[in-house]
């Protein structure tokens, strides 16, 4: 039963570093993006998380366990005035079951170490190619009050779909946009890994949530 828990740990779709990473430059837009209008404001990475938790399933899911993926590291530039957003993820930066994370999705907080670097370095090289696709970028456009057109791009395939969303003005002109949502990994063309013919598996749906800050930036 351990050998089971332990390839399933070791190549699930899990990855990330123990650590948060130092503050990177924003890479430039996309090829293609529309220019950003008006005063523009930048996501504050330390105050800003969006977390991903990934599901077993199968008829051995028992022999699984669940796990949550978090990024405190994203980086990008909103235009409130024109509804735009760019951002910038990068998936060779995110955590890998931080207890409290865990304690907040109601899971046990305490998850073996050994297997969270195995699954960290298999999403890093097997899952997402993160020596040739290290960043997941995300373009978002104001559609409603309450709702997001947000098209994400991972491992070079785009995937386009509306999310709820709450956005809070914040003193001195931040915004703080929250929501959650569910995305599948086979809209990016990956095939959720299995064993054992599909008795143990990674379920295709992720569930996301986010809460983002953007503020004003700093004058020169």
């Amino acid at each position: 039963m351990k050998s089971i828990v332990s390839i399933f740990l070791a190549a699930g779709l899990l990855a990330g570093c123990s650590a948060p990473p130092p503050t990177r430059p924003l890479p430039p837009p996309p090829s293609g993006s529309i220019p950003l209008q008006g005063p523009l404001l930048v996501v504050d990475g330390a105050h800003s998380l969006v977390t991903f938790q990934v599901t077993r399933a199968g008829p051995l899911a028992r022999l699984g366990h669940d796990h949550v993926l978090a990024c405190r590291c994203l980086s990008g530039r909103v235009s409130p005035a024109a509804g735009q957003a760019e951002l910038v993820l990068p998936l060779d930066a995110v955590t890998v079951d931080e207890p409290d994370l865990r304690r907040a999705a109601g899971l046990d907080p305490e998850v073996d170490e050994e297997a969270v670097a195995g699954t960290r370095r298999n999403l890093q090289t097997k899952v997402f190619d993160t020596a040739r696709h290290p960043l997941a970028r995300i373009r978002i456009r104001r559609e409603a009050p309450e709702r997001l057109l947000v098209s994400m791009t991972v491992r070079g395939e785009e995937h386009v779909q509306t999310v709820p969303a709450r956005v809070e003005p914040l003193p001195g002109g931040g915004l703080r946009v929250a929501g959650a949502f569910t995305v599948r990994q086979s809209d990016f063309g990956m095939t959720p890994f299995s064993v054992l013919g599909g008795a143990l598996q990674v379920a295709d749906a992720v569930a996301v949530r986010f809460d983002v800050t953007a503020l004003p930036r700093a004058a020169p």
